[in-house]
């Protein structure tokens, strides 16, 4: 009797401390979603349950969302959950200072240490030593390398058998888009060549997607994130993802501190020469971090770190974007590709009797030029957004601007791009069609602070001016993408070359694509996408 007069007092302690610790997270529930939010929850755990893998999770939330009221907060053990998906949401998230750091969520990202994952004042620090590498100067200087990579990439589509005809699978051209562009990852943020383009014996651009793709099972289930966890629940992922990291610590690795030698060298010739090498100069990425090293801002391993952090992102979302355009102009069955072509042929001068365009260098002035190549651009990466989701922790309690709701602290964001940017709301009724003229039916001028493109924020029918944070193809606010500028560039001078020396179709409907949120976009059925990669002739030629 005793025993069980015990138990029952043990247990109401608990569910009071429980409760108690989950107060600020009921009240939430009731503010966002009153008494169909807490009478729901029990739902919301099933479908969650049920959908937490990477393969599932971004099909059942866009087919499940217009179901709920949002924003959505779903209670998590003594956490919530919020889930936004419209723009002002997110540009009052992307603003606030309490939501500046990611989630702990995504410490199951195996590059966790760098400037991608860093937090708070580390991460404000981080971002203002390193913006020097990124400014527009810098930037503009890697053109030489853009091209001579984009040339390289031209060839091999035209000479590899399984990378032209009419059945080139997608997973070809996905592959030889990302060495190309891993190789122009590693000239222009390291500095040292690879030869990427040519072949990738070693497997590196395989296992740097690998890795994401692991990472994103082990962000949807955080228990994984324990390493003895992870090893007795799923051994064969821990081991492959143990083989791939470490395949890719000893490439970045070799390379830093062979850079870093030569840096060192570099830095006491210029020192006995009486030179100030601490003075400002433009630096790539690498050597502004061994600068500030050698400041004592940063250890060797510190900068191993953002060397890895930074190789990533600056391949993986690029290519992935270039791929995902290719697609969107493979399916289109409108004039998109002759316009692009037309347009293309009116800023780059042509090889003489009647044959195509010169693209062989690909100037920063030229691209200016280019208008329906940005609305191309800008279209493509809202149908098909790179990254479809953000995470946000939220480091202390903050009112949502225009609402009685509290967020309290340790509350986890889920901000869904993917489904704003083809949501009818925002985008009208073809939201989930391929138009690049909506960018192109607008005002020239931009909204202020967005660089991607002069039609960056079209209008609705022509009409009044979308919110500005309806399009985020690079995020925006306190915590925007560093490379931006880089990213863009790099797809543009590649769709330039590619556009003018192929013609790609599809009978493929981008209405049958099964979307996965591995980190990044990939499909479910891409085994079953086929492209038609042809050289291109001109007219004159073809008769």
């Amino acid at each position: 009797m005793h025993l069980y007069v015990a138990l029952w007092v043990c247990g109401t302690a608990l569910a009071l401390l429980l409760g108690w610790q989950q107060r600020k997270c009921w009240r939430l529930i009731w503010q966002l979603n009153g008494w169909r939010g807490v009478v729901q929850q029990p739902i919301l755990w099933f479908l969650l349950c049920i959908n937490l893998h990477p393969n599932s999770i971004l099909e059942r939330v866009t087919q499940m969302r217009k179901y709920f009221q949002r924003p959505l907060a779903i209670l998590i053990g003594t956490r919530v959950l919020v889930y936004i998906d419209d723009p002002a949401g997110m540009e009052s998230i992307l603003n606030a200072p309490e939501c500046l750091d990611k989630t702990f969520m995504q410490e199951g990202f195996f590059a966790k240490r760098g400037l991608l994952h860093a937090r708070g004042q580390k991460w404000k620090l981080r971002r203002k030593q390193l913006n020097p590498a990124f400014s527009h100067n810098i930037v503009a200087s890697f053109f030489d390398v853009f091209n001579a990579v984009g040339n390289q990439m031209v060839e091999q589509f035209a000479t590899q058998p399984h990378l032209h005809g009419r059945a080139v699978k997608f997973t070809d051209a996905e592959d030889m888009l990302s060495r190309a562009v891993l190789e122009v990852s590693c000239l222009t943020v390291m500095g040292t060549p690879t030869n990427f383009t040519q072949t990738d014996d070693a497997h590196i651009a395989s296992s740097y997607k690998r890795l994401l793709e692991i990472s994103a099972i082990r962000v949807v289930k955080p228990w994984l994130q324990i390493d003895l966890l992870h090893r007795l629940l799923a051994p064969e992922l821990y081991a492959e993802a143990e083989k791939c990291n470490q395949l890719l610590v000893e490439f970045v690795a070799g390379i830093v501190e062979s850079k870093h030698r030569n840096w060192q060298l570099r830095a006491a010739i210029s020192e006995e020469a009486g030179e100030d090498s601490g003075a400002w100069q433009r630096r790539i990425f690498i050597e502004q971090i061994f600068q500030l090293a050698a400041n004592g801002e940063l250890t060797l391993q510190e900068i191993e770190d953002e060397a890895q952090s930074m190789v990533l992102v600056s391949f993986e979302t690029v290519s992935n974007s270039i791929m995902l355009a290719l697609l969107c102009l493979a399916t289109h069955k409108g004039d998109c590709q002759q316009r692009l072509r037309a347009e293309i042929a009116s800023v780059f001068p042509d090889q003489g009797q009647g044959s195509r365009p010169d693209a062989t260098h690909v100037g920063l002035e030229q691209l200016q030029q280019l208008r329906y190549l940005d609305a191309f651009v800008s279209e493509a990466l809202r149908l098909l957004a790179t990254v479809p989701m953000n995470l946000r922790h939220v480091s202390r309690d903050f009112q949502l601007p225009g609402r009685e709701a509290v967020v309290p602290q340790n509350s986890i964001i889920v901000l869904d791009t993917f489904n704003m940017q083809r949501d009818e709301a925002w985008w009208g009724d073809n939201a989930k069609q391929f138009d690049p003229q909506r960018f192109l039916d607008q005002d020239d001028q931009s909204p202020e602070g967005e660089d991607i493109s002069r039609s960056s924020v079209p209008k609705i029918n022509g009409q009044q001016r979308r919110h500005s944070y309806s399009f985020l193809p690079f995020s925006k606010g306190l915590r925007s993408c560093i490379g931006r500028r880089y990213g863009l560039f790099i797809m543009k001078v590649f769709l330039v070359k590619l556009i003018v020396a192929f013609d790609f179709s599809s009978e493929f409907q981008l209405e049958q694509l099964q979307f996965v949120e591995n980190i990044s976009l990939k499909f479910n059925n891409v085994d079953d996408i086929s492209l038609a990669i042809q050289p291109h002739q001109q007219p004159e030629e073809a008769t």
